[in-house]
């Protein structure tokens, strides 16, 4: 499966003897308090409100750090000493007041080649409703362990619902003895979620690879059959107490595509599982695979309405007030999120450059969040060199070395960048492999604006040097700056507008800039009429109109 069972370490949060809930070890690592805000959060005044912090390294060790709690915090029952980081190896125990959390260097033990002994007894191809409601024995115990099942969906915290479910599925299956779910990410990790035992806190789970190949590739229920592989049968009297059984489901989406899946393990001497129990486990995972999906795409919704808010943050908030020369902007965004970006800056190191403004449209490989936090990096940078009067070919040349030691793979960003000085009416160009800038003179003839210096979009080449072209622009002229979102916009046949159109639409505009602007508008509107947008689309118009 590839990266498919890739899992970051993880906290398994024990009070009480009994197991609360499981904690991803993410990114640089997590906080532990009475901080609403931490990762592991506790509603306990013995906790203290910033009580310790886990730090993960570049090369994967994990190490703890006391921040001078109240109440002291301890590893295996050595008291840490405050602000020393202290190592972290699978097994760990750590321990805040009656608090014990068990860290995971490896939360769930992928089993193949020879420690796989694992036998299919059974299994269900189709997942589907329908299928299911044929194959059970006992409706009314289907329909009321559903109902119990998706009374404990309820609630925001998706790790502690999951724990909860676990809880519901451990009394619907007196003969289970450990439950674990997994979420299939986006990213193709499979984090674990959440943990359950009916006696105390046993060793970590273990899953056959091939058997997780089956649930979350083919979708596939499987009842199986395992009689060495988990360390926590191990230490039973006999071979035949070690045989365990276990149901292992995925959890299906509203596509019916598995967004993870759930195991009960059961052993020998407390009565195998059998094929009735298979099906009763795939009728209860229906609901929650919906619920998994649907916190994901809240989850994703927060995302974007977040990455939304940085991007608006970062446009100008209107248009510059520059006597003798008019601007028009267009900015749509194909999603909630695009990424396009322009701007408009002005020059401000001194008096006499206070006639200079540049026009910069850009875009960024990508949409979403990573787009948004990209360009959050890339616009404040651009507008800091602009307006300290750096040259536009050395603004891209720094902007370009800092995309490229940021380490963001495949991620790069066109950008043209116009500077226009209101003294001489020149115009100065620099482009980054954007699209070829157009002016339409007064006369009604369009250019195309082709610099040598050209370069490569930003992020590409790390040493890439770029030149700038100088226009003139007399009373009447409008500069064009778009970005590929309007050329490459389709019709219903799948016929791009295409930079003839472009350069056609922008003969027939009869007016000045915010004539142009909105006959290139109208004219990508009709061309694609049927068809939903497809790429973000921005278009800026600047020229002189003779006000001065």
């Amino acid at each position: 499966m590839g990266k498919a069972h890739a899992m970051a370490p993880t906290l398994e949060v024990i009070r009480g003897g009994r197991t609360l809930r499981v904690v991803e070890v993410g990114g640089a690592g997590l906080h532990i308090g009475r901080g609403a805000g931490h990762e592991v959060h506790f509603d306990d005044t013995k906790v203290s409100r910033d009580h310790a912090r886990l730090d993960r390294r570049l090369d994967g060790s994990c190490f703890l750090v006391d921040l001078e709690s109240r109440n002291q915090t301890f590893v295996n029952g050595q008291l840490l000493v405050p602000f020393e980081p202290f190592p972290l190896h699978d097994g760990s125990r750590i321990k805040i007041v009656d608090i014990e959390i068990i860290f995971r260097d490896h939360p769930v033990e992928m089993l193949e080649g020879e420690k796989d002994r694992t036998i299919v007894l059974g299994s269900i191809d189709d997942m589907s409703s329908q299928t299911l409601a044929t194959r059970s024995l006992q409706p009314s115990v289907s329909f009321q362990a559903v109902l119990d099942v998706s009374r404990a969906l309820g609630g925001a915290d998706l790790d502690e619902v999951l724990g909860r479910v676990l809880d519901g599925l451990m009394a619907v299956f007196p003969r289970a003895e450990r439950g674990f779910v997994l979420s299939a990410e986006p990213d193709e990790t499979l984090p674990l979620r959440a943990v359950r035992y009916r006696h105390g806190v046993g060793q970590a789970p273990s899953l056959s690879r091939s058997i997780s190949w089956q649930v979350l590739q083919e979708g596939r229920a499987v009842l199986i059959s395992d009689a060495s592989s988990d360390a926590r049968f191990k230490d039973q009297e006999s071979v035949a107490l070690c045989v365990r059984t276990a149901l292992c489901v995925p959890l299906p989406g509203h596509g019916g595509r598995p967004v993870g899946m759930v195991q009960l393990d059961s052993l020998g001497n407390h009565g195998a599982f059998t094929a009735s129990d298979l099906d009763l486990m795939a009728a209860l995972a229906v609901p929650i695979g919906v619920a998994l999906e649907n916190h994901r795409l809240l989850k994703l919704q927060a995302t974007m309405e977040a990455a939304r808010e940085i991007q608006l943050a970062l446009l100008p908030k209107g248009r510059p007030e520059v006597p003798g020369y008019g601007f028009w902007e267009c900015y749509r965004p194909a999603s909630k999120v695009g990424g396009d970006l322009y701007d408009y800056i002005k020059v401000e190191v001194s008096e006499a450059d206070e006639e200079r403004w540049t026009v910069t449209v850009g875009d960024v490989a990508g949409k979403g969040m990573p787009a948004a936090l990209l360009m959050a990096s890339i616009c404040p940078e651009v507008r800091h060199l602009v307006r300290a009067g750096v040259r536009l070919p050395e603004v891209l040349a720094r902007v370009n070395r800092h995309v490229c030691e940021s380490g963001i793979d495949a991620r790069f960003v066109t950008m043209v960048m116009a500077e226009i000085d209101r003294i001489s009416h020149r115009i100065t160009i620099v482009d980054a492999g954007h699209t070829v800038p157009l002016i339409r003179r007064m006369g009604g003839r369009v250019e195309q604006v082709v610099s040598e210096g050209k370069g490569s979009p930003l992020g590409v080449l790390e040493d890439e040097e770029y030149g700038s072209i100088v226009v003139s622009l007399g009373v009447g002229d409008v500069v064009v700056l778009y970005s590929d979102g309007v050329t490459e916009a389709v019709d219903g046949a799948g016929v791009p507008y295409g930079t003839a159109r472009l350069v056609e639409a922008i003969k027939g505009a009869t007016g000045g800039v915010e004539s142009v602007g909105e006959t290139i508008l109208e004219s990508v509107r009709e061309h694609t009429a049927a068809i939903s947008q497809y790429d973000d689309i921005t278009i800026v118009c600047f020229g002189r109109n003779g006000q001065e």
